[in-house]
C-alpha cells in the first residue's frame, strides 16, 4: 500500500514507524528541491543585480551606455587648487620666425602712458619690440580648371574628332577634395551628410551624395596595396595589442578587428569573430610571432603562455566588478585593486622619466607576485566569477 504525502497528513502524526521513515524521505526530499531552487534563485537574482551594476568601469559596455546618474571615478584630492601650480614651468605658444609671418602691423605709441606727454614724430632712438602673433585662416574658394575639349573635322572622310582629357581627369573634383573628403567620412568617421555640408560651408565645394560614394570607394581602391603592406607587417612586430568589437556594415552585424602597435593601428572588417578570422590577421609561422595583449575571450586561448598577455585595463574593470559584488568577492576585489594600483606606479614613475628601466621591471615583478595571494584566495573562497580571475 502506498504511502500518504506530506500534503495528505493529518495534523496528528501517525504512530507506526514505516509512515513516519516516509515522510521524513519526503521532507529531505523536498528539502532538497527546495534548496536547489533557491539556490538557483539566488544566482539569478546576483546575476540581476551585477547587470543593474554595469557600466563601462566594470564591463566592456562602452561609455555610451552608461546611464546619466552613473558617477564616475573621482581622483583622491591632492588639497592644490585648480589650474596652474607655483613654479610650475611655463607653457605658452612659440613665436613662428619672421620669415614665415606674412603680415607686420607696427603699433607705436604716440603719448607716454606714464606722465601723458606727447612722443615727437620722429626722433633716433634704439627700436625695441614686443611680438604678438595673430593666426588666421586665409579666405578659401575652391580653385576651378575647365577643359575645354575642341573639336575638329577631318578634310579626307568628314568626321569629327573630339580632344582627349589629359590623363587622369577623369572626375568633377581634383586629388585635394577627394583627400579631404576621405578624411571628414573616413578618419573623422562623418556621416556622409556632414561631409557634404562641411565640404560646401568651408570649401565652396559642392558634391553630390554619389559623387562621395564614388569617391570613397576610388580611394578605397588606391589605399589596397599599402593596406596590403601594413597587413604583412602584423605579424612581425614583437609586441601587438589585439581586440574586436560589433560593427554594422550595410546593415548587417559585423565585427572590426584591430592590431595595435606603437607604430600603426591596423584595422579588419569580418563577418565573423573566430579563431579563423584571428589566425588570418596573424598567422603563425612555426609557433614564433609577436606577444599578443588581448582580453580574456577564447578566441585568444590557443596562443601560449610566453605569447599572450592580459590586458591591464580589462583586469582592471573585473577587479571592480568583483569589488562591487559584495560579500567575499568585495574583499578580494578591493585588496586586488589596492595591490593594482601600486604595480602601475613604478611605471608611470618610469614614463615620467624618473627611473630606469631595469629598476621599474624589477619593482612591478616584486608587486605582481603580491597580487598572487588574494587571487589565490578568491580562487578557495570567492564565487565562481571571481575564482575564474
Amino acid at each position: 500500500m502506498s504511502q500518504p504525502s506530506v500534503d495528505q497528513q493529518p495534523d496528528a502524526l501517525p504512530d507506526d514507524v514505516p509512515t513516519l521513515q516516509a515522510m521524513v524521505q519526503d521532507l529531505r526530499a523536498r528539502v532538497r528541491e527546495q534548496h536547489q531552487l533557491l539556490t538557483a534563485l539566488q544566482a539569478q537574482v546576483q546575476e540581476l543585480v551585477e547587470r543593474e551594476k554595469r557600466n563601462s568601469g566594470n564591463s566592456s559596455q562602452p561609455p555610451s551606455s552608461d546611464p546619466p546618474w552613473r558617477q564616475r571615478r573621482q581622483k583622491p584630492p591632492t588639497g592644490k587648487k585648480r589650474g596652474g601650480q607655483h613654479g610650475h614651468p611655463a607653457h605658452y605658444r612659440r613665436l613662428v620666425p619672421a620669415s614665415a609671418v606674412d603680415h607686420v602691423v607696427v603699433c607705436t605709441p604716440d603719448t607716454c602712458g606714464h606722465c601723458g606727454g606727447h612722443f615727437p614724430q620722429s626722433s633716433p632712438r634704439q627700436r625695441k619690440v614686443r611680438r604678438f602673433q595673430v593666426f588666421e585662416l586665409p579666405p578659401i574658394r575652391p580653385e576651378i580648371t575647365e577643359y575645354q575639349a575642341e573639336a575638329r573635322r577631318c578634310r579626307d572622310c568628314g568626321r569629327r574628332t573630339w580632344g582627349a582629357l589629359p590623363a587622369g581627369v577623369n572626375r568633377c573634383v581634383g586629388p585635394r577634395v577627394q583627400a579631404v573628403a576621405a578624411l571628414l567620412s573616413g578618419a573623422c568617421r562623418l556621416p556622409r551628410r556632414q561631409t557634404q555640408a562641411l565640404l560646401t560651408d568651408l570649401f565652396g565645394v559642392q558634391l553630390s551624395l554619389g559623387t562621395l560614394c564614388a569617391l570613397e570607394a576610388e580611394t578605397a581602391r588606391a589605399l589596397a596595396a599599402p593596406y596590403a603592406e601594413l597587413a604583412s607587417t602584423v605579424p612581425r612586430v614583437p609586441v601587438l595589442g589585439v581586440d574586436e568589437t560589433s560593427w554594422k556594415e550595410a546593415g548587417t552585424l559585423h565585427w572590426i578587428w584591430t592590431a595595435v602597435t606603437k607604430q600603426f593601428a591596423f584595422f579588419h572588417v569580418d563577418r565573423h569573430r573566430s579563431r579563423a578570422v584571428f589566425q588570418a590577421l596573424l598567422p603563425e609561422a612555426a609557433g614564433t610571432g609577436p606577444v599578443v595583449i588581448s582580453d580574456r575571450y577564447s578566441t585568444y586561448g590557443h596562443l601560449p603562455a610566453e605569447r599572450r598577455s592580459l590586458c591591464w585595463a580589462h583586469l582592471a574593470r573585473d577587479f571592480r566588478a568583483a569589488a562591487e559584488r559584495g560579500g567575499i568577492d568585495a574583499v578580494v576585489g578591493r585588496w586586488m585593486l589596492e595591490i593594482f594600483g601600486k604595480v602601475l606606479e613604478p611605471w608611470q614613475r618610469y614614463r615620467r622619466g624618473a627611473g630606469e628601466w631595469e629598476v621599474c621591471l624589477a619593482e612591478i615583478t616584486a608587486r605582481l607576485e603580491e597580487l598572487r595571494a588574494p587571487l589565490r584566495w578568491g580562487a578557495e573562497h570567492g564565487s565562481r566569477k571571481t575564482q575564474a580571475l
